[in-house]
């Protein structure tokens, strides 16, 4: 267990675009270094950015220090990772290109951010100024650096550094805002530049590779097991499809799937089975799961707790006991079991900073099962009244629960 947080003890933050987190993923990526991907959806951001100390994100965190500003967060992985130079004339050429390209990235984020300060007229008007006169004297001051040199496979030097990763984070950029590479592959006067770019994008063919196939999750027409999963992936914008087994159908395909039992989550051709295992693997992916060893400890504990409600409630009604024995099974449950858990669950809930998650000020896998469980067995459930009941003994859970809720109106 200690390897694997070992393995994962990297996590940037940083927006579902290119931008100023690329240059760092493509660094890392180059560099073989496992991290989480943490992509933030736009829509979320105004509720989290009051968590981060500089309210603004690249952020990368790094065994448990978290690091802020892009430059000193590529200039630290390069000389950690041997692509920061240490020839003062060659260190003045990175951050001389990196300067250049930073230029070039604020006329394209003036003209195409949605959010920029200025209205679509004036915007047309800085696109022509950009396209005739200042792209054009940016790109060919790059292009004459590059044919000083004697090496033209790198901007600097004769490998990797970080100036390469920015020139690769530019032309993301190019191609996430215009939706096309035809800008650069038409500008004229850069034969060396757009050569040099096909070389270097090349090494990166499969982190830019479309995905295949949409991931599928396949479950029951209900909640179950299965909520909890749908939920994160609804949450983390995640395009999949939500393959609803009917019970009926269910002798006929089974054998399709390797355990012969869902949930199952498949993606590039492989199946991935088990709740539990689902839920951590997709938790470390989109960045519901803490990277501090106690924080996780937490999230684990609390996910656990709630699976023991679950449990419970699937030992005695998915069961083929006798009546009488379900029968005084559920008032056992409901009198000692539930009031146990939901008491555990309160005085989590109480000592987070925040009572509206149960870890930190944002959303874990832990919120994830308690809100797959509540579909499950307080809305969906026959049930469902009796854990209301016991509800009212834990108004801070209660009001939790109403107030995550309002996130999946669907539920």
């Amino acid at each position: 267990a200690y390897l694997i947080i070992q393995i994962y003890l990297m996590k940037l933050h940083y927006f579902d675009m290119p931008g100023r987190g690329e240059p760092i993923r493509l660094l890392l990526t180059h560099a073989k270094v496992p991290f989480v991907d943490y992509r933030i959806p736009f829509a979320q951001w105004q509720s989290l950015k009051d968590s981060y100390e500089s309210m603004q994100v690249p952020l990368l965190e790094i065994d448990g220090k978290k690091y802020s500003q892009s430059y000193a967060i590529l200039e630290l992985l390069g000389a950690k990772y041997g692509y920061l130079p240490v020839c003062p004339c060659e260190y003045y050429e990175t951050f001389c290109i990196m300067n250049t390209i930073d230029d070039i990235n604020s006329l394209f984020i003036d003209v195409y951010l949605p959010f920029s300060h200025y209205d679509a007229e004036a915007k047309k008007i800085m696109a022509e100024d950009m396209y005739k006169v200042k792209l054009p004297i940016l790109y060919s001051y790059l292009e004459k650096k590059l044919a000083e040199k004697d090496c033209k496979d790198f901007v600097v030097g004769s490998k990797y550094s970080i100036a390469d990763f920015y020139m690769l984070g530019m032309h993301a950029r190019i191609k996430y805002f215009t939706k096309s590479t035809k800008i650069w592959d038409e500008m004229a006067g850069i034969p060396l530049l757009q050569a040099y770019m096909k070389k270097r994008l090349a090494d990166f063919a499969n982190y830019y590779k479309e995905p295949e196939e949409r991931p599928k999750f396949y479950y029951f027409d209900g909640a179950g097991r299965g909520e909890m999963v749908r939920l994160l992936l609804r949450h983390a914008k995640v395009d999949f499809d939500d393959v609803r087994i009917d019970y009926k159908d269910w002798p006929a395909i089974k054998d399709k799937f390797s355990l012969k039992q869902v949930p199952v989550y498949a993606y590039g051709g492989k199946q991935f089975p088990q709740t539990d295992a689902i839920m951590h693997m997709l938790s470390l992916k989109h960045g519901y799961m803490p990277l501090d060893p106690e924080k996780m400890f937490k999230v684990t504990f609390i996910s656990g707790t709630v699976k023991d409600l679950f449990e419970g409630f699937v030992r005695i009604f998915y069961s083929k006991l006798p009546e009488e024995k379900k029968q005084k099974m559920e008032e056992e449950y409901f009198s000692k079991t539930v009031p146990v858990i939901f008491a555990i669950l309160e005085k989590r809930l109480v000592e987070n900073e925040s009572h509206e998650f149960f870890v930190g000020k944002q959303y874990t896998m832990a919120d994830f099962f308690l809100l797959g469980a509540a579909k499950w067995l307080i809305i969906s459930a026959d049930q469902g009244k009796k854990y209301e009941k016991q509800l009212e003994n834990a108004p801070t859970l209660k009001a939790y629960i109403k107030k995550r809720l309002e996130d999946f109106p669907q539920l």
